[in-house]
């Protein structure tokens, strides 16, 4: 008989054990978080002392060792060589540089992410990143403040310098006075929650100084001539105040995140002792009713054979089969109870499996996994629904606020880089919320709402997210509609492009025209805000995209033979398009064979397409070899995006077309002045031509002619208008005083004509 009990106990052992080891393991992974940010924590010291004084003097042998055995075999070498590199770097921008890539690093092999609770979730890329970032950019503004001071002449490059690097400290800076003051009013209360709130009100403090003296610093370099003429002094003066309120608000946010790791271990190893002697008690107790649990026992078993199907082999999360089957079985909701849904989705990922294999994608979802785990409440059920989709659901949703705060802190976490293979990579997301109504019937349904707010979220680009509204279905249904409408204008001809003129704002003559998609059709006339959205979800982006090329193009050919000088045409070039590898041989093909000359093309470019490094490098490779081929490269929207100087000269760009947000109002706001003649600056100083979109006014012509623009374009010159109404103002070709017309009062336009400027395709850029 007890060989029977012991045999008929022996699997409900076995699941016992198997928790304990999950408990247990933990406990490990909170303790090698806890070693990892120990480690980092020894860096602090080092690196203030480093950004106060240039130079660390003793050499901590006992933090490379430790580092050396708490990195991965294949990554210690390039911990260690980055700890040196920090140690012997001389320049400070550049060593504290290398810290902070140790410091993420260990973060990273710490998974301290995924150790850290919800409350504490935003600290660990505090501590290794935003912090680290305000040091580091402070230290080359203040480095680049005191050599410039010391120069003889300043030149247009040397101004380009201080604003540039102005903006760059700020968005580190604005961006961790921000997320500080957000994000700890939800701590618990205790003292080390008010020492850490402390602690970010010193920060912000210094913060607000340094940006003082920057402002001194930056209006007087606009106008130096030499090095004597530049108010250095304040920002070199603030810096160090500033280094040492950052460190000590980093330091803060170590100790609070150390706590909570502790107070973790210590709950779980209470839960572990607390169940082994429940369990002791189960396992005696058993011995005396194992006949009557042996049924009980089969159909367990039965069920566990049958969970099989409804989880992800490679995460091990449940998946979508599991989701449904929840869903189905959820009771119906008190009056007061409502039902929350996050749906993620990575973006782009095929990227990351192309370039470094597959192996490294599924690490990367496996990681994901853990990490949306980590901020799930003990009643979630988190799950992967597909390919790289995973869902967290609350089933008693108390808090609306701080569910979509919590969305927020999970893109912001799972968009963090990582390493991959000795390569720096970061995951593009976004999220879609469904917050359900309290007492409402739960249905399949709700994914598809949320899967709608997904879409919403990713119109908005990378890093968004959106909670679903009935206006996105019924945006989705009408979107439906209007693209059935459009498939049908396209195979007639209604779909064509319109043309804006652009004038060289000295003599008044039309040189060039943006051509923007309009849909034409029974007497209406429809911008592209009205159809676009439908065009990209339906998938009709590459059809209109080469019918108003084709269209555009052959209009250039005919008013070319009919005009005495070429006329610049400007095309919206997709990315899709550029990424293609057939883009070069099949634009200039398309070009020649209509007796045009590449040089009277112009390919605008979005300065955006340059941020992801991954996608841009075939683009790039592309936009180089149709210079070669002698077609005209224009950088649009210049100055909204943040691609570096010298993808300027990289790119060989032609002209770089300043966005509309630099230039309405120019003429009345001296702050606005500043940025935008630095932007013409630059561009001359490497002999780029500049044309401004959106000018409206006499005055703002005026200030950008007296400021060295060479070309305009906007609502003061003429909207966008069909091919033949062009070829009649180029043909006249009398535009002395075109600029002062009725138009020039921005109260007296007609608002849909304001959608020429303002609506845009995202990545056709058809206006």
């Amino acid at each position: 008989m007890t060989g029977l009990i012991t045999i008929l106990l022996a699997p409900s052992l076995v699941f016992a054990s198997l928790w304990f080891h999950n408990k247990f393991e933990n406990v490990k992974a909170i303790d090698r978080s806890l070693t990892g940010l120990h480690l980092v924590q020894s860096l602090g010291p080092l690196m203030q002392i480093k950004a106060l004084t240039g130079k660390v003097q003793d050499t901590p042998y006992f933090l490379r060792q430790k580092l050396a055995e708490f990195s991965e075999t294949n990554k210690s070498a390039d911990v260690v060589e980055n700890l040196d590199a920090f140690l012997e770097e001389p320049n400070t921008p550049l060593a504290l540089r290398r810290a902070r890539s140790v410091a993420s690093s260990v973060s990273q092999l710490a998974k301290l992410g995924s150790s850290t609770s919800y409350e504490t979730s935003t600290l660990p890329h505090l501590i290794n990143q935003s912090l680290l970032s305000v040091v580091i950019e402070s230290s080359i503004l203040a480095q680049n403040a005191q050599d410039m001071a010391t120069r003889s002449q300043i030149n247009v490059w040397d101004k380009m310098m201080i604003p540039v690097q102005g903006g760059q400290f700020k968005i580190a800076a604005d961006s961790v006075a921000q997320d500080t003051s957000y994000h700890f009013r939800g701590l618990n209360k205790g003292s080390s929650a008010d020492a850490l709130r402390q602690k970010a009100m010193q920060y912000r403090k210094a913060n607000i100084a340094y940006q003082s003296a920057g402002t001194k610093l930056l209006s007087s370099v606009i106008t130096a001539n030499k090095g004597s003429e530049i108010i250095s002094a304040p920002v070199i003066a603030a810096q160090p105040e500033l280094v040492r309120a950052t460190f000590a608000l980093w330091q803060a946010a170590v100790d609070y995140l150390d706590k909570d790791l502790q107070q973790q271990r210590a709950e779980t190893l209470f839960a572990v002792t607390l169940a082994g002697l429940a369990g002791g008690l189960v396992i005696l107790g058993a011995f005396a009713v194992a006949i009557a649990l042996s049924r009980a026992l089969a159909e367990r078993t039965l069920k566990e054979f049958e969970s099989l199907g409804f989880h992800d082999p490679l995460t091990g999360l449940p998946n979508r089969r599991a989701l449904l089957k929840t869903l189905r079985s959820l009771p119906a909701s008190r009056t007061d109870e409502r039902i929350g849904l996050i749906i993620v989705d990575l973006r782009h990922f095929k990227k990351i499996n192309d370039r470094f294999g597959d192996h490294n994608g599924d690490s990367i979802l496996r990681e994901v996994a853990e990490e949306l785990i980590a901020f799930a409440e003990p009643d979630d059920f988190v799950c992967r629904t597909g390919g790289t989709e995973f869902l967290l659901l609350r089933r008693q949703l108390a808090d609306a606020a701080a569910f979509e705060q919590l969305a927020a802190g999970i893109i912001r976490e799972l968009s963090k880089e990582r390493s991959l293979d000795g390569h720096r990579a970061a995951v593009e997301c976004n999220a879609g919320l469904f917050i359900g109504q309290p007492g409402a019937k739960v249905t399949d349904h709700i994914l598809v709402d949320a899967a709608l707010a997904l879409r919403s979220a990713k119109h908005g680009g990378p890093g968004k997210f959106e909670l679903f509204t009935h206006e996105m279905r019924t945006a989705f249904e009408v979107n439906g509609e209007t693209a059935k409408e459009l498939l049908k204008a396209l195979n007639e001809g209604d779909i064509v492009p319109w043309y804006q003129p652009q004038v060289d704002i000295r003599t008044g003559e039309i040189v060039g025209a943006e051509a923007l998609v309009r849909w034409v059709g029974h007497g209406t006339v429809r911008y592209p805000g009205s159809f676009l959205p439908a065009a990209m979800e339906a998938g009709y982006m590459e059809q209109i995209d080469k019918t108003v090329r084709e269209k555009a193009l052959r209009f250039a050919a005919d008013l070319s033979s009919g005009s005495s000088r070429p006329v610049h045409l400007s095309l919206n070039v997709s990315t899709d398009l550029l990424g293609s590898a057939r883009a070069v041989a099949a634009l200039d093909t398309q070009v020649r064979a209509l007796g045009l000359t590449p040089s009277n093309v112009s390919l605008e470019i979005l300065e955006a397409v340059m941020l992801d490094e991954i996608a841009a490098a075939p683009i790039k490779e592309n936009i180089a070899s149709l210079s070669e081929h002698g077609f005209f490269i224009e950088l649009d929207d210049f100055g909204t995006g943040h691609s570096s100087i010298s993808s300027l000269r990289d790119l060989k760009v032609d002209r770089v077309k300043i966005d509309r947000s630099f230039i309405s109002g120019v003429d009345e706001d001296p702050d606005l002045q500043k940025f935008t003649s630095a932007l013409i600056n630059l561009a001359k100083s490497l002999d780029i031509s500049v044309l401004a979109e959106g000018v409206e006014t006499e005055g703002e012509r005026l200030w950008l002619e007296q400021n060295g623009c060479d070309l305009i374009q906007g609502f003061l010159i003429s909207k966008a208008v069909p091919a033949e109404q062009l070829a009649g103002l180029i043909l006249k070709q009398n535009y002395a005083e075109p600029m002062r017309g009725p138009t020039t009062d921005r109260a007296t336009r007609d608002p849909s004509d304001q959608q020429v400027v303002l609506l845009r395709g995202s990545d056709s850029r058809q206006g």
